[in-house]
């Protein structure tokens, strides 16, 4: 009995042994899906092959759908010697690291890893607890060819809260599209491929992937420049697109497909004043480990003239700051040959904007000798407050607004 109670005690030792060992994940060696120092030849061929380090699991580890392997990198572009500081991670369960930067054509890169862990989501308490680290470093370098830059255009224009109705009245500035067409070698723009430029001047996601077209970002920016969504909302493939839930909309900036005029928008929401109403806090959402940028929530209170001796008080929210660039940029492609063109939007105070396009002088005029109208379309004796639309005698007309 006393044999059988020993043999008992080490068969129940010996599994607990096993299963101790087995608990702990085992890290091996990993390996790079490509040769140290390959050549792509554009980004199409970087993303067919991808970017992956593959783990093994010696220990036989089990693997569930809450399992991750997260990776800490530094990535080292050209010759600088600053890495940018980046991660990656398996799919859940899995045990190859997907390394999806956003990587630009014409450079060359360098990944190092600093650190490794096998992560697990506490789905009770929404956290991610990590079980077991490695810091075994991995390095692989590549480069990107691309087309070559034949040339940059750049273009501007000036936004303010002078403009009232963006849609009525548009800001834009023209581009010689025929100058493209000369510069890629091409006899009509329908031959190249269009790209919208992250900040980091690498092709946004959502105007390569062919499940997507041009309307899921439309130039909507945040307030670092990069691609959102206007109205926030990270469904229909926008989150995978970004890597991220879309930031607040800030400005958009919006190339024509005819590659000929560039179109400025700033954000801009009208409701009624209602002073009870208490300032709006913006949320800061919860769990996105990505920094977000730093937004402001701007707004004033419009008095806005009905044209017929009553007034509407309008609270006007906007998320540009006065006196400050905004900036957005695109890629013409074709015969493997690249025009970009460079847009600033500059967002400045009503008033400096009414000295710059002339206005005031039709309102420190009186608009003597021209024909005022509302934006009814009703004829007016004088420029009242709110918008003004007056036509001169010699049959242009200015948009006039005062507060």
């Amino acid at each position: 009995m006393k044999r059988f109670l020993r043999f008992l005690l080490l068969s129940i030792l010996t599994l607990s042994n096993v299963a101790a060992h087995a608990a702990e994940f085992q890290w091996g060696t990993a390996t790079w899906n490509i040769e140290n120092g390959k050549v792509y030849e554009d980004i199409n061929d970087l993303k067919a092959a991808g970017i992956t380090l593959t783990y093994t699991n010696p220990g036989k580890f089990s693997l569930g759908f809450l399992h991750i392997i997260s990776v800490n990198y530094d990535l080292f572009v050209d010759d600088d010697t600053t890495p940018i500081k980046a991660g990656a991670s398996t799919a859940p369960g899995g045990l190859v690291v997907d390394f999806d930067y956003d990587f630009v054509e014409g450079h060359s890169y360098r990944i190092v890893t600093t650190e490794s862990r096998l992560c697990k989501a506490d789905l009770a308490t929404y956290k991610t607890d990590t079980l077991s680290t490695n810091t075994d470093s991995y390095t692989i370098s590549f480069s990107i060819k691309g087309p070559e830059l034949v040339k940059t255009i750049e273009t501007e224009a000036y936004m303010s809260l002078y403009i009232v109705n963006q849609e009525w009245q548009l800001t834009s500035s023209t581009i010689d599209a025929d100058e493209i067409c000369s510069a890629l070698g091409i006899s009509d723009i329908a031959e190249a491929k269009v790209f919208g430029l992250n900040g980091n001047g690498s092709y946004n996601r959502a105007l390569t992937d062919p499940g997507f077209g041009y309307d899921v970002f439309d130039g909507w920016r945040d307030a670092d420049g990069e691609y959102t969504v206007y109205n926030g909302n990270a469904g229909g493939g926008i989150y995978n697109l970004l890597g991220h839930n879309p930031y607040p909309a800030v400005y958009s900036i919006k190339l024509s497909e005819q590659c000929d005029s560039m179109f400025y928008y700033f954000y801009d929401y009208w409701k009624e004043y209602d002073p009870t109403d208490p300032d709006e806090v913006p949320s800061s959402g919860s769990g996105v480990k990505r920094r977000a940028p730093e937004t402001h929530y701007n707004y004033v209170i419009w008095d806005w003239d009905n044209g017929d001796g009553t007034t509407t008080q309008y609270r006007r929210s906007y998320r540009c700051d006065e006196g400050s660039d905004y900036k957005a940029s695109y890629a013409i492609i074709a015969n493997e040959k690249m025009v970009r063109i460079d847009a600033t939007m500059h967002f400045i105070s009503v008033d400096d904007y009414l000295n710059l396009t002339g206005v005031r002088s039709v309102q420190q005029r009186g608009a003597k000798n021209a024909e005022v109208y509302g934006i009814d379309g009703k004829r007016r004796p004088a420029v009242r407050r709110g918008l003004n639309i007056v036509r001169k005698t010699d049959g242009t007309t200015q948009k006039v607004i005062m507060k």
